[in-house]
């Protein structure tokens, strides 16, 4: 059953943020649309922000009233140290919560373009891949002959084929487990582009079609990559065979002693329908599975055991549409679980499920099924509207009698009539309006005259059916105008306007392309939430077959009928490597005709950004959203990357990337400026010549033996002018736990005695504290340092040291400067 979306309270909400992904001390830009028209709520109205961590532990919570046009905007900070992983925001407002799933994970923010084009939009195991592969750097210029590697894992699909919504193509009793192989592995060109021309062969014994999950990675000729990831469909065999079963009865099940009619469809690789002899139709009896039995099913056993034996086999042939049905009649006395499978020897695939065949175990059910006869089919002449539109319904009525047409959806009944049906088929023009989007639901009750019982209908039928209804002027298209190449540390004007002048409210991010091609990240647009399917909200019941019984059999009728759309009842500071280069703006508020213009400053960055626009108009229930990608760069430009950590006393080469754009730019001087700690062994300067606009390399050996804790490098590349810089930040931590010595001595009275030590660890991070006492030494002074060192997200960490805090303020007197130090910032001395 394909489910809607269920109104909470009349209420609607809509969550997003302004990238897929976030690193932790990240701030996150949330922003909340509320749709309240159908149970409006008082200005003002309180929304409540709640933010939690992989642990569930609540980070963030904030409570605002101050809204534009029902938009709410929420900055979520996130500490350095904070858990990685899925965390979870949530919004309360009027009694309805809203939900949405946010990663925090420790990324890096890609600098190449990858992308790959594949001819076929579904793969095939039986001939060569014909693909194409192209590795920009994000400003714009080609990578040339960087390494890249393509791995490929293969995971089960289901639901292939659009077409063919209620087939099954998957074989239950055969098992895939997923494994991973490498495509492509070499280096591009001059032009970063390469041919992927290798042939895929997995998946022979896959139970149906295949999703391939491709991960990209190009490396940087100075060792950093940038990684890219998507899946497309794959077909280990050349044609598929399909199954449809027919309406099922309580939990899907099939009565006995009935006729049950299967239909059987085969498509080739491309989904498209082909003729096909010689289909194997096998039906097995298989034990039953109560709920208590934890086995897994292993139903290969009855595919490949002669002991046993099908209760049916037959074989069949499809015809010019590759269409086929065959039947199954299982006896009463022969109840219970089946596995049914259709085999074509031809390409090797077979496709099946189990279903129970049994009747109600409680009571014998009379000949025929009562409720089945009750319903009423009918059809609409499409499935799609238009605002606007006329809806034409058809039902058959086979004596003139009575029809109550109700037109129901999310919250409301919007109409509903009575009309006269006409003998043999009545045909219900229904007027679609702008009330009836995104969907509402036609339910129709059939009365006929009591006198006319001795026909073979029921005197009352009933059914429902949905109808997808688009209303065009609830589409906002937002325009942005903006440079079409931006410079680093220079400011640019973006212009934002409707296409037809229409009044908005709508936020403005800039946000950097190696964030968002991380999780292929899409410009978030409201109407597609607002305007999703919805389940059917209105409640039906009646007390027809207890008032007026002229037709055999009672049925206790309570039902939400919805079809397909029916609603059932989700602490050292760190350096700080990749500053995101996001900008977040808004909510503004826009009139008839307006454009408003805003003025923002680039950082020293250079790749490509993303304008995105989120547009809505609450009260005409009017969305949208606009984005366009705009490259930053300039003549020169310069890169570098170095590891994340280091330890004192290692060397490292750093690596730096050069990109000369403009022919002008004949020679460039790059030079060096370091942080304390750090020293470049050699030269601090080298020189590039250029003899037409490219990329070189230069490479510096950098000596991190004095440096300790976080540092920075700084390249600073010059020529004709032009002027370039890039910042690497740098940890340096010594790995090694801290080591300490205690050495005991007793001074006698008035006897003066020396003391002969030396240091030992990495100079400078070592100290040496003497500690007097008349009773036995305690070590207070280590102790006190060990304290210090306890995470501060540890569960307890403040009562753990503010307890000996307390204590020992009562037995010993420190300095301002000892305080400071043995409590840092985590708790006060009282």
């Amino acid at each position: 059953m394909c489910l809607g979306n269920q109104l909470q309270r009349g209420l609607k909400g809509y969550i997003y943020g302004e990238r897929g992904v976030w690193r932790p001390g990240d701030s996150l830009h949330l922003s909340f649309i509320l749709d309240d028209n159908g149970n409006k709520l008082p200005k003002g109205h309180p929304v409540k922000m709640e933010v939690t961590d992989p642990n569930g532990k609540l980070t963030y919570q904030k409570v605002i009233g101050d809204n534009i046009n029902n938009f709410y905007s929420f900055t979520v900070p996130t500490a350095v140290e904070s858990k990685t992983g899925n965390w979870n925001a949530k919004v309360s407002v009027g009694g309805a919560t809203f939900y949405k799933g946010l990663k925090v994970e420790t990324v890096k923010p890609n600098r190449l373009k990858i992308k790959v084009d594949f001819k076929d939009d579904i793969l095939s195991g039986f001939a060569p891949l014909n693909g194409a592969l192209q590795v920009n750097w994000l400003h714009g210029a080609p990578a040339k002959r960087v390494k890249t590697e393509i791995k490929a894992k293969f995971s089960n699909a289901y639901a292939p084929f659009k077409n063919y919504k209620n087939y099954v193509f998957s074989d239950p009793s055969r098992t895939y487990s997923g494994e991973e192989i490498t495509v492509f592995e070499g280096q591009v060109n001059e032009e970063g582009f390469t041919e992927i021309t290798n042939q895929l062969s997995v998946g022979q014994n896959a139970p149906g079609m295949l999703n391939v999950q491709f991960l990209v990675r190009a490396f940087e000729n100075g060792g950093d990559f940038s990684m890219d990831a998507f899946s497309k469909p794959y077909a280990p065999y050349k044609s598929f065979v399909g199954l449809k079963s027919p309406q099922g009865r309580a939990y899907g099940s099939f009565f006995t002693d009935e006729d049950q009619t299967f239909d059987v469809a085969v498509v080739d690789d491309q989904g498209k329908p082909i003729k096909r002899d010689g289909l194997e139709v096998t039906v097995y009896k298989v034990e039953w599975r109560w709920w208590w039995n934890a086995s897994n099913d292993n139903l290969s056993k009855y595919t490949s055991s002669s002991f046993h034996k099908p209760f049916m086999a037959r074989t069949i042939n499809t015809d010019a549409k590759g269409k086929a049905n065959f039947k199954i009649n299982v006896p009463e006395a022969e109840g219970g679980r089946y596995l049914i499978r259709v085999y074509d020897p031809n390409s090797g695939h077979a496709t099946g499920r189990t279903a129970y065949f049994y009747k109600n175990w409680w009571k014998k059910q009379p000949s025929g099924d009562k409720e089945a006869a009750k319903m009423l089919v009918f059809a609409a002449d499409k499935e799609d509207y238009q605002v606007g539109e006329t809806a034409k319904i058809t039902f058959p009525s086979g004596t003139e009698g009575r029809a109550l047409i109700s037109i129901e959806n999310g919250t409301e009944v919007i109409e509903h009539k009575w009309i006269k049906t006409t003998q043999g088929e009545t045909v219900v023009n229904i007027p679609i309006t702008k009330k009836m989007a995104p969907n509402v639901f036609i339910n129709i009750s059939l009365l006929q005259p009591h006198i006319t019982t001795a026909n073979d209908l029921p005197i009352r039928l009933y059914g429902v059916i949905p109808l997808m209804v688009e209303d065009p002027n609830t589409k906002l298209e937002p325009e942005i105008r903006m440079p079409s190449v931006l410079r680093p540390e220079e400011t640019f004007t973006v212009t934002v306007s409707e296409k037809n002048n229409k009044p908005m409210t709508y936020t403005l991010a800039i946000v950097e392309e190696g964030l968002l091609d991380l999780t292929r990240f899409k410009t978030p647009n409201a109407w597609n939430e607002f305007y999703a399917r919805e389940a059917l909200g209105v409640k039906t019941w009646d007390m027809f077959d207890d008032v007026i019984g002229a037709y055999g059999g009672s049925i206790d009728q309570v039902f939400a009928i919805g079809g397909d759309g029916s609603a059932t009842g989700g602490k050292n500071k760190k350096a700080n490597r990749f500053k995101p280069v996001v900008k977040f703006l808004g909510p503004f508020k826009m009139d008839v005709g307006e454009k408003q213009s805003h003025t923002i400053k680039m950082p020293n960055y250079i790749g490509a950004v993303r304008t995105m626009v989120v547009a809505g108009h609450v009260d005409h229930e009017a969305y949208g959203s606009a984005d366009q990608s705009v490259e930053v760069k300039k003549p020169l430009m310069v890169l570098a990357a170095l590891p994340r950590k280091l330890s004192p006393g290692e060397k490292v080469t750093l690596p730096v990337t050069v990109f000369a754009m403009e022919s002008k730019l004949k020679n460039v001087n790059i030079q060096l400026k370091t942080s304390a700690g750090i020293s470049v062994v050699g030269t601090s300067s080298k020189n590039l010549s250029f003899s037409k606009p490219d990329e070189q390399m230069a490479f510096f050996e950098l000596d991190v033996s004095k440096a300790n804790g976080n540092n920075t490098v700084e390249v600073i590349a010059t020529g004709n002018g032009e002027k370039a810089t890039y910042k690497v930040a740098l940890d340096v931590m010594n790995p090694n736990p801290i080591t300490s010595k205690v050495r005991d001595e007793t001074l006698q009275d008035r006897a003066p005695k020396a003391l002969d030590f030396s240091t030992f660890g990495v100079s400078g991070s070592n100290s040496a504290t003497v500690e007097f006492s008349t009773m036995p030494p305690m070590d207070f002074s280590r102790r006190l340092q060990y304290l210090g060192t306890i995470p501060t997200w540890l569960c307890g960490a403040n009562n753990i040291r503010c307890l000996p805090a307390v204590i020992f303020k009562r037995h010993f007197r420190f300095t301002i400067e000892e305080k400071t130090r043995h409590s840092g910032k985590h708790y006060q001395w009282y």
